[in-house]
């Protein structure tokens, strides 16, 4: 299936629902939240300040995976052992093709897994140092992981078809994510936030300042190309 012939929310909403990426992670955030509101105790400022982490960390977070896993050289670690850059390159050249555009259920489900261990990295030390509850804040931040990546494949798949969002934030992060298919891949990371973008410096104040990648499409030697003025700075 081919989104841009998707000209509604609707539409997008009723592909995004019917998608094996879609419940798995809708039916994760449903059993977290339900979760998080019988055990773990009640809601504290501790469940705040994981909220208020976690939106802070979005932004990096989109960037550092999609640079280095997704934009990853096709020799590198990440892609012959992980593959995770396979299925993006595909992407790229061919953007519009459901296949490539949504992750596969079994991703989803591993992402989700693998989002609790990442959780719990900066959940424990944080409630150990503010003296708060480990349980109930880790769920709470497992949760906010899981409706993250449903929000996060949301708009992923709406900034890729026909109806173009009349809100500011949407709009704004479909433009960007245009630009970064079809201007340069190198800039404009970020899908759900930019925040990582103006962090490590990828996000220019005109997109005329960032001239034309002839690797857009194909992403090759996006990390092994030499460093100057086109390339944002790497952590």
């Amino acid at each position: 299936m081919r989104v841009d012939k998707i000209r509604t929310k609707q539409a997008t909403f009723a592909v995004l629902a019917t998608s094996g990426s879609g419940r798995v992670l809708a039916s994760f955030s449903v059993a977290l939240i339900a979760l998080r509101l019988t055990v773990g105790g009640a809601f504290a400022w501790h469940d705040l300040l994981v909220l208020g982490v976690a939106l802070a960390l979005v932004g990096s977070v989109e960037w550092i995976i999609h640079l280095f896993f997704l934009h990853a050289p096709e020799d590198a670690w990440v892609s012959r052992v992980l593959g995770t850059g396979l299925g993006h390159r595909q992407h790229h050249l061919d953007p519009p093709e459901l296949r490539w555009l949504l992750l596969r259920w079994i991703d989803a489900l591993v992402f989700t897994l693998a989002f609790s261990a990442v959780i719990a990295s900066w959940v424990v030390p944080l409630m150990r140092l503010t003296g708060g509850s480990l349980l109930g804040p880790f769920l709470t931040g497992w949760a906010l992981a899981a409706v993250g990546l449903l929000h996060y494949e949301w708009v992923h798949l709406l900034v890729h078809t026909r109806y173009r969002p009349r809100n500011r934030y949407y709009s704004r992060l479909a433009r960007n994510h245009r630009l970064h298919h079809f201007r340069n891949e190198r800039y404009w990371l970020g899908v759900t936030s930019n925040s990582g973008d103006r962090l490590f410096r990828s996000y220019p104040a005109n997109k005329a300042d960032v001239p034309l990648s002839p690797t857009a499409r194909t992403l090759n030697d996006v990390l092994d190309s030499p460093q100057d003025s086109t390339h944002p700075r790497r952590v």
